[in-house]
């Protein structure tokens, strides 16, 4: 998948190509769930179908932080982002920087924009909107394509559990250690990437070595608690658990990510690492001591194999 980082480094090359056209998709596209899998979906489509290119048109940051001030917990780094876009048959990702320029813009100049590079059709989601203060909608999309002899659509929502899948509703379902709706809405289960870095040992010394996760800055955390997992390391696939929290038998206040490897011993300090949250086992809590804790974490891989034995169950009959 071909990456641009401005309008006019985008321009650039497509002047460079044979393009007939682009087909594009606008938004931040957190999760990558399966609403957005739809829209995308419809974009690959079109491109196929006319010989134009799919393009996604998203942002380095989450957009909210120059409109509310904050950024929300993100279920993707935008590298995770712009793996899916390809994954998913997406030809190229115009990156941009939400600035407070281009926040503050008008929705007819950004579209002037957009046909200047091109684009023959855009998709968007049901409640999309742009410009300044929001003032772009649907409709306005609707109508300027239309003028300019070009095609639009608007993708309906998707519902799961008859709530419509949104990242907000994803959000919650993982903060509250709902992580089975959670995965439904996202279309796979939620995960973790990064590297393994050193930690205290304690969890060595308890006979349940873990390794520490250190993940992007700005990532949502589910629920603090105990998870069912299964790690990626490599082209190997292992099952284990993982604790996501404080760790308050030890008095440690920094959240932290730590993951045992069930059958599985070799040192793996500075590798990669992803962690699918596939079962929320309980919440995390203080115990009166180590050996208690270890008691509880013998309870926890004992069904966490009980799971893993049904994971694998259901692989052989499929």
């Amino acid at each position: 998948m071909k990456l641009w980082n401005s309008f006019s480094m985008m321009q650039t090359e497509l002047a460079k190509t044979a393009a007939s056209g682009l087909v594009v998709t606008i938004g931040n596209f957190d999760g990558v769930h399966r609403g957005h899998q739809k829209i995308l979906a419809r974009v690959k489509e079109l491109g196929r179908a006319h010989g134009w290119l799919a393009v996604v048109v998203t942002f380095r940051d989450h957009t909210a932080k120059i409109l509310k001030g904050e950024a929300p917990g993100l279920l993707l780094s935008v590298e995770e982002r712009c793996a899916r876009f390809a994954a998913l048959g997406i030809d190229g990702t115009l990156l941009l920087d939400f600035t407070p320029e281009l926040a503050a813009m008008e929705p007819t100049p950004f579209l002037d924009q957009l046909l200047a590079l091109g684009v023959r059709a855009l998709v968007v989601g049901h409640d999309f909107r742009f410009g300044i203060r929001g003032t772009g909608d649907t409709n306005l999309i609707l109508t300027y394509m239309q003028k300019h002899g070009c095609y639009s659509e608007v993708v309906p929502p998707v519902k799961v559990r008859g709530r419509i899948v949104s990242s907000t509703q994803i959000r919650t379902y993982l903060q509250q250690g709902e992580l089975e709706a959670a995965n439904e809405m996202i279309g796979r289960p939620f995960s973790l990437s990064g590297i393994v870095s050193r930690g205290q040992g304690l969890g060595r010394v308890l006979g349940f070595p873990t390794a520490n996760l250190s993940y992007p800055a700005g990532r949502l955390l589910p629920k603090f608690g105990a998870y069912f997992v299964r790690v990626f390391l490599n082209a190997e696939v292992y099952y284990g658990l993982a604790n996501v929290g404080c760790k308050p038998t030890f008095d440690h206040c920094v959240p932290l990510v730590e993951v045992f490897i069930d059958q599985f011993s070799r040192e793996i300090y500075g590798e990669f690492l992803t962690v699918e949250f596939l079962h929320f086992l309980r919440e995390e809590r203080k115990f009166a001591s180590p050996e208690a804790l270890k008691a509880q974490l013998l309870l926890d891989r004992k069904q966490g194999e009980e799971l893993r034995r049904r994971i694998l169950a259901q692989k052989a009959c499929n």
